[in-house]
């Protein structure tokens, strides 16, 4: 690999110099230029060359490295460290300067390495050489494409066992970055789309729809991770046009549900600009796990056991308002057109005449709140079928295909 491909290196240099050294010599004589980092407030090394040390990076951070020094806060110092740190390789990401990242340590260089990554989009190469690789470092990963690595031993000085993981780890970042951006662009737009099991068979023949004229197809299941990717991606600029079926991640935002996807949810079309269809899918549930773990304050609502850890609760008159206007606010920033379709024959499968949740007085609060909170420039359909229903999906991808028309004239 020739030496105008350069990798970052992040790490705690000040306890981990040797470990460090080694890693870099084994990236160095793969061909990679690599640019260093130093997190580590109790000193550096001498083992290679530091283009950013720790007092830049803490200042990057928001404090200064004398106080991290006095006030003798871990916790806060490794706060401080991984915003500088990301402040710093989010600058060398826009500036071009790297085309990698590689980060190690234990549980405080794990976090902020972590940390570093979260300003880079999806397809740049992310690898963390880890003793906590094999935990669950979820909420600390988020919706990122990091590849986690064991350390096997602890990142505690060189050894017949650390030096295989590190070379390999370095052959890891090298071809991660060889094959990065190498791939054909996309030959056909890509639609995301949001699924629930009370919406599958609407998603399904979605999905069917939009292949067959020729659109890549991105499923999200909305359980919270799903929609924060969904969100996340499309800010990345990976995706085109949202169906975005299942907004049911709201209301468990707005009730402290399971799934909830945060308070950025149906936020990123708006934010960048695509088109989006939305639904307002699966509104009618807040989804919790093991009926006793519903909150006291929920006991006596209408509840409804999915599966035996899904407990779902049917929202209210005064959610749905709520819900109503929310939609309405998100969807109202957005430059691009935006279509919602009502779904007057209930919001979910259970939702439907007949079923467990169906309540069309309620579904009437959600609908009117959005059309009154919603601008002159929002089209909003009443569509006379249940969500769960092809003839549903059909007039979804229809809505979607007069948007891209309109666009593309």
């Amino acid at each position: 690999m020739q030496k105008e491909r350069s990798v970052i290196m992040v790490g705690c240099f000040d306890t981990k110099g040797e470990d460090f050294g080694y890693l870099y010599s084994c990236l160095a004589e793969l061909g990679l230029n690599v640019i260093t980092i130093n997190t580590g407030i109790m000193g550096s090394t001498d083992f290679f060359p530091v283009n950013f040390e720790a007092k830049e990076v803490a200042l990057s951070g928001g404090n200064t490295l004398t106080d991290l020094r006095e006030n003798k806060d871990r916790g806060s110092a490794i706060e401080v460290m991984g915003n500088g740190a990301a402040a710093i390789v989010e600058d060398l990401f826009n500036k071009k300067k790297a085309h990698g990242i590689v980060g190690m340590g234990g549980g405080g260089g794990t976090f902020i390495a972590l940390k570093a990554m979260q300003p880079l989009p999806f397809g740049f190469p992310k690898f963390c050489i880890s003793t906590l690789a094999t935990k669950d470092l979820s909420i600390h990963i988020g919706i990122k494409d990091i590849t986690l690595m064991p350390s096997v031993v602890d990142v505690a000085g060189l050894n017949s066992i650390s030096k295989v993981v590190m070379r390999q780890g370095a052959a890891a970042i090298v071809g991660m970055i060889k094959v990065s951006g190498s791939t054909d662009e996309r030959q056909s737009k890509s639609i995301a789309l949001s699924v629930f099991g009370n919406t599958t068979l609407c998603v399904d023949k979605c999905s069917e729809l939009l292949r067959a004229k020729n659109y890549e197809v991105l499923a999200f299941h909305s359980v919270g991770v799903g929609g924060r990717t969904m969100e996340g991606l499309t800010i990345d600029g990976c995706i085109d046009a949202i169906l975005d079926i299942t907004t049911t991640e709201l209301a468990d935002e707005l009730c402290g549900g399971i799934c909830s996807a945060g308070p950025d949810r149906l936020t990123a079309a708006a934010k960048i600009g695509i088109p989006q269809i939305v639904v307002p899918g699966c509104l009618d549930m807040v989804n919790f796990g093991p009926l006793e773990t519903v909150p006291e304050k929920y006991k006596d609502r209408q509840l409804f056991s999915w599966a035996p850890d899904v407990t779902l609760m049917r929202t209210n008159e005064q959610e749905n308002r709520i819900l109503g206007k929310t939609i309405a606010e998100k969807i109202n920033k957005s430059m691009a057109p935006v279509i919602v379709l009502l779904p007057m024959g209930g919001l979910s499968k259970i939702g439907g005449p007949g079923e467990v949740f169906h309540n069309p007085a309620i579904d009437q609060e959600l609908f009117g709140s959005l059309k009154s909170h919603a601008n002159k420039n929002i089209k909003i359909l009443e569509v006379n079928s249940n969500i769960n229903t092809e003839s549903f999906a059909t007039q979804a991808v229809e809505s979607l295909m007069e948007i891209l028309r309109d666009q593309k004239n």
